[in-house]
């Protein structure tokens, strides 16, 4: 059980990495912008900064406005979803092996509701739960999902504080370094906790690049923790489409109370 309770705490609605969602923070982190109205792409402004930082900052806006559809790959696990500005509301897709578990997750964020649908193969016993049932979560317990709207962006705004050089590479991308240490702060995930006790002053010098889209916005990161004597490479990789056309998500419909044993395995 308590394998099963690291795989759901670290994988259903939070990544390891602490500049994925869960990092804390809502926070302006340098040109974030209101989300594109009437349903047309956010585009970055024409007048590009001369300062590589200040110009992938200007491009990150559509990322931090947080309205847009998005990819993400970390570590065998695979995930998808959609942070909707306008709502305040979130979905995620996941799926992927932890521990030695298989599993794959659903989750959603809807009206200051939390909603998921889990299948861990034979932890699903465990858990009572049914794996083709959502559930509601009672916040009140499972408060280690420390869900709010802030927390559900993919890239967090402690991600522009921890940055520490960034340089273009070509017209369309920029390449830089942040600390790792700096873009988890507060992140509720006790995964990342351990994490960063493991890669020690590693942590400082993770590296990241960035493509732009055809309206100069950031569309594709890649960050990467280098290799240490107690942890493997780390490298995610996130792709963001759908700029202020992203569609709303909805609540599940006939979503059941979770059990008792889901709600408390986030405590």
């Amino acid at each position: 059980m308590k394998a099963l309770k690291s795989v759901v705490v670290a994988m259903s609605a939070v990544a390891v990495l602490g500049v994925t969602a869960g990092c804390g923070g809502s926070e302006s982190g340098g040109g974030a912008g209101a989300p594109a109205a009437g349903g047309t792409e956010a585009a970055a402004p024409a007048v590009t900064p001369a300062d590589p930082k200040e110009a992938f900052l200007q491009a990150f806006a559509a990322i931090e406005a947080r309205h847009y559809a998005y990819t993400m790959s970390v570590d065998g696990t695979e995930a998808s979803g959609v942070v909707y500005a306008p709502g305040e509301s979130s979905t995620q897709v996941t799926s992927g092996e932890l521990e030695g578990t298989k599993f794959s997750t659903e989750t959603a964020y809807v009206g200051g509701k939390a909603y998921t649908k889990l299948d861990f193969g034979s932890g699903n016993s465990s858990l009572g739960i049914d794996p083709g049932t959502w559930y509601e979560l009672d916040l009140n317990i499972a408060k280690q999902l420390d869900y709010t709207f802030e927390q559900q962006s993919p890239v967090q705004s402690a991600f522009v504080k921890s940055i520490s050089s960034v340089e273009r590479d070509g017209d369309a991308a920029f390449k830089g370094t942040f600390d790792f240490a700096v873009a988890s702060e507060n992140n509720p995930n006790p995964q990342t906790k351990t994490l960063l006790q493991a890669l020690g002053d590693t942590a400082k010098t993770a590296a990241f690049t960035a493509e732009l889209d055809g309206q100069g916005n950031v569309s594709g990161l890649v960050f990467t923790i280098a290799k240490t004597d107690k942890t493997p490479e780390i490298k995610q990789t996130l792709t963001f489409t759908e700029f202020g056309t992203a569609k709303a998500p909805e609540a599940p419909a006939n979503a059941q109370p979770a059990p008792a044993s889901l709600n408390n395995i986030y405590k």
